[in-house]
């Protein structure tokens, strides 16, 4: 079955035949009329720039061009034409951005703005005077320059509202106005030069009143680093900063200078650490890093006169002081060089600086040490020793004793052992025996004391430097003066010397305390009897003794004491070190004073 006949496809056709001619003619007609609208356009936009009307002529121009109906030739007048729709363009666009930054208060973009308006306003000009012209023309137009002056005239009053706030609640904290101002550009001000002094007259006066009222109520500290932080920001907007660095001298030459004069060592190095800190925004030839300098050589001297005149202590804090502003490392070694000279015990201060010990005997050349000391600490009954060993090296030993404290006498044996290596020895109340015997030989690389012997008994004599006699032992020869060798594991029972007698009185008499035992023993080797004295046999006179800082007569005469008024603390090559009215110090009895 047929759906159109004939007919009826031949009049679907010619319809549709006849739509499409109707289409073509009124896209004809339609073209035609474009046609001749651009072309009147054109002719519209030539008479306006043959009459020097720009403005309409590119207007008329930029409508005529966004007609594609037909395509004209360039001509000089309409590529100019052409040139200034692009000028037009750029400045709506740049009008729309700088409305946008200015009511969102973006200050950087609105600087951008306005950089990129004279920007373009400069590359106009240098084209030629009819694009110049145009532009004007547009910007006034567009009321981009109004708009300029409106934001910047309010952001340099609100910044300067901000400054005499500052000075008038003396809060000093907020600084953005220093930005603020700086990037304001000079046409504000009226041109670059006036810019900048009323800016420094307006910067230097804030600094000044900010100076002075931080001065009162701040640190030294405080004060440099407001300043610095100042600088710092001036620098970052390109503002000349000579007038801050002259203010900052002269505040921190008259505050270092007070310190001086006060002769406040503390203040002075806070103060000195504190300007150097900002060394990279002073003068090469900072007068203020001048006078620290000066002042701490001067102080350097001092220390140094200190150590010359052995007043170690008074050096060492000073040095400690100039740590701070200075390397010390190098006259911190000569001072402990010189000190441990001086007195060898400062090695038992340096290297047991939280204990209160008695020194007992210092020397050189023993054990292997260049130079010792040894201490005791009778409330804790441990033995120290501190010592320079061959390498020059510190090296501390330590070794708890168990015997009665406050008996215990020390003495380095000029006897027992090697010249090189003495034994020290230590003789205290016994529990058994009157008396206990100790002997200890420090190592110093195993950083030990060695206990050669540990015994008890009624006394001892050493006729050798390895034999002893010793009066009844516990164990082995006791009831007898026994003979004792000194070998390498120790004290060995040789052989019995003679039979050891104990006097009738003396067993009679009830057994001593310990304390009594130290006193006799201390009375023992402290005593001596004038025979040229006047006095009767039975008051026999007390002698009196110069009492020196060390054991022997190089050491300084540090007072004098009688005898029997001073207590025994150890012995060392037959000199005796006392305490004698709470000072200690060194006496040889077998010698006349």
């Amino acid at each position: 079955m047929k759906l159109f006949s004939p007919y009826q496809r031949s009049f679907w056709v010619r319809n549709i035949l006849l739509v499409l001619v109707i289409i073509a003619l009124i896209g004809t007609a339609y073209k035609l009329a474009r046609s001749y609208q651009k072309t009147v356009l054109l002719g519209q936009a030539k008479t306006y720039f043959e009459a020097q009307n720009l403005v309409l002529a590119e207007e008329a121009f930029s409508q005529a061009d966004a007609i594609q109906a037909i395509r004209t030739e360039d001509e000089p007048w309409s590529q100019l034409l052409l040139r200034l729709g692009t000028v037009r363009l750029e400045l709506e666009s740049l009008a729309l951005n700088a409305r946008i930054a200015i009511e969102q208060k973006e200050a950087e973009q609105t600087l951008a703005a306005y950089q990129n308006y004279h920007s373009l306003q400069q590359q106009a000009q240098r084209e030629n005077e009819q694009v110049a012209a145009f532009f004007q023309q547009i910007a006034q137009n567009l009321a981009i320059e109004n708009q300029f002056a409106m934001y910047y005239q309010q952001a340099m009053k609100e910044a300067k509202d901000q400054v005499q706030a500052s000075l008038d609640h003396k809060k000093y904290r907020d600084q953005t106005f220093i930005h603020t101002l700086a990037t304001i550009p000079d046409e504000y001000y009226g041109g670059k030069e006036k810019k900048q002094n009323e800016l420094e007259a307006l910067f230097l006066q804030y600094e000044r009143n900010k100076l002075r009222d931080l001065a009162q109520a701040g640190t030294f500290d405080e004060v440099v680093g407001s300043l610095a932080e100042s600088h710092r920001l001036y620098v970052k907007e390109g503002f000349p900063t000579e007038w801050l660095i002259s203010l900052l001298e002269r505040y921190a030459k008259e505050e270092i200078n007070q310190t001086i004069r006060e002769q406040d060592l503390a203040e002075f190095v806070n103060r000195a650490k504190a300007y150097r800190e900002q060394k990279s925004i002073l003068p090469s030839r900072s007068d203020v890093l001048a006078l620290i300098d000066r002042q701490i050589e001067t102080l350097f001297h001092q220390a140094d006169q200190f150590v010359r005149s052995n007043r170690f202590e008074k050096a060492l804090a000073l040095y400690q002081e100039l740590s701070r502003l200075e390397d010390i490392s190098e006259r911190l070694t000569e001072l402990e060089k010189r000190w441990i000279a001086y007195d060898p015990g400062r090695l038992l201060q340096a290297q047991f600086p939280d204990k209160t010990l008695d020194t007992l005997m210092t020397g050189v050349d023993h054990w292997g040490a260049q130079v010792y000391a040894v201490g005791w600490d009778e409330a804790e009954g441990v033995l120290y020793m501190a010592a320079l060993d061959e390498d020059g090296a510190a090296v501390k030993l330590e070794q708890a004793l168990s015997l009665n404290r406050k008996s215990a006498i020390f003495s380095l044996s000029d006897t027992l052992g090697s010249e090189e290596s003495p034994i020290i020895t230590v003789e205290a109340a016994g529990k058994e025996r009157t008396y206990a015997y100790l002997g200890l030989v420090p190592d110093l690389s195993r950083k030990m004391f060695v206990k050669r012997w540990d015994l008890e008994a009624d006394g001892w004599e050493a006729i050798q430097p390895d034999q002893i006699l010793v009066k009844n032992p516990v164990g082995e020869g006791e009831h007898e003066i026994a003979r004792f060798s000194l070998e390498k594991s120790g004290l060995v029972y040789k052989e019995k010397w003679a039979d050891y007698l104990v006097d009738a009185e003396d067993q009679d008499e009830p057994e001593q305390t310990d304390e009594q035992d130290s006193e006799n023993i201390q009375a023992e080797e402290g005593q001596q009897t004038d025979p040229n004295s006047g006095k009767p046999a039975d008051i026999p006179a007390l002698r009196t003794y110069d009492v020196y800082a060390g054991p022997g007569d190089t050491y300084a005469i540090i007072g004098q004491v009688v005898e029997e008024g001073y207590q025994v603390i150890a012995k060392e090559n037959g000199w005796l070190q006392i305490d004698f009215d709470g000072t200690q110090g060194w006496i040889r009895p077998s010698v006349e004073p």
